[in-house]
């Protein structure tokens, strides 16, 4: 279930064994009387925390549903979970590769700053369900906490193992364009599209929860190439230039949330290679824009 280059990430693994989602927790917070929502060892409130190293972590999923995400129907992630805690030292890109000792298909939701989403935090993974996906990845930046949550379909009584693995996921972790922007002195490249409301791959410093487009932009000769992006009052657009498919391999980017527009341009100064350009989203609302590339 690995993808090409993946496979020997995955190497002198640590293993850990996540919580039993068993019946709920009647504990009380402290002895206030006050009971958290999911207060069990594995919760959304008492999250398992992962070292900073490579790991398998491995748990048995039954019992009642406590959280659910917007990309589920309530029926894919409408059975237990069990929620793990990375408050990662320094930026890295995570890989989240499900095992097929897997006795269900999962959904995967990742979130930051909070284990519970909504409008303010979307995930930044969130796959309902798993399928046949080899992997996910997210950005991790230092100082932030991610919550990761394997959830269950409804009905679920059954293990699963996933491995967690701190690196750069290779290019076949993005939905890179068949479409490619090839440098031209004087030249202007233009693409326009509708992207649905739905979750997306690609993930950055600038966020990006929603679907996006990713093309490959191929440099010749040294210069600057200007990026300018217009989208209907819908559309969040978030403008990424990187080197390769995950966030750590980001030269820059910027958004709306940064910029205060959805018209905005970026400007960068390229040596010849092999780059990659991300439309993406700071929602999950979809809508329409246009991309014009000027060399």
């Amino acid at each position: 279930m690995t993808a090409p280059g993946v496979t020997a990430l995955a190497v002198s693994l640590i293993l850990a064994c996540g919580a039993r989602s068993g019946p709920a927790d009647e504990d009380t917070d402290g002895g206030t009387g006050v009971t958290p929502v999911d207060p069990r060892e594995g919760g959304c409130d008492n999250p398992i925390v992962l070292p900073l190293a490579n790991i398998e972590v491995r748990g048995r999923l039954q019992g009642p549903s406590r959280v659910e995400g917007w990309c589920g129907d309530g029926i894919n992630d409408g059975g237990a979970e069990d929620t793990y805690l990375i408050a990662p030292a320094a930026n890295t890109d995570v890989l989240l590769l499900m095992q097929p000792s897997t006795e269900f298909t999962p959904t995967l939701r990742v979130t930051r700053d909070g284990c519970y989403m909504d409008d303010n935090n979307l995930p930044r993974v969130c796959a309902a369900p798993y399928g046949d996906v080899p992997f996910r990845h997210f950005f991790a930046e230092a100082g932030h906490e991610y919550f990761v949550t394997v959830d269950s379909p409804e009905g679920t009584d059954g293990h699963y193992a996933m491995q967690v693995v701190y690196t750069s996921p290779p290019i076949e972790g993005c939905p890179v364009h068949s479409m490619q922007i090839n440098q031209e002195i004087g030249g202007l490249f233009t693409w326009n599209n509708v992207l649905g409301g739905r979750a997306g791959t690609v993930d950055g410093r600038c966020g990006g929860p929603g679907a996006e487009n990713m093309f490959q932009l191929n440099v010749f000769t040294p210069g600057a190439i200007t990026f300018t992006i217009a989208a209907d009052v819908s559309f969040a657009p978030v403008l990424s230039i990187r080197t390769g498919c995950g966030g750590a391999t980001e030269l820059t980017c910027t958004s709306m949330a940064e910029q205060g527009t959805s018209n905005f341009s970026l400007t960068w100064n390229f040596d010849p290679g092999v780059y990659f350009v991300v439309v993406d989203q700071n929602d999950v609302l979809g809508g329409f824009y246009k991309l014009d590339v000027a060399s």
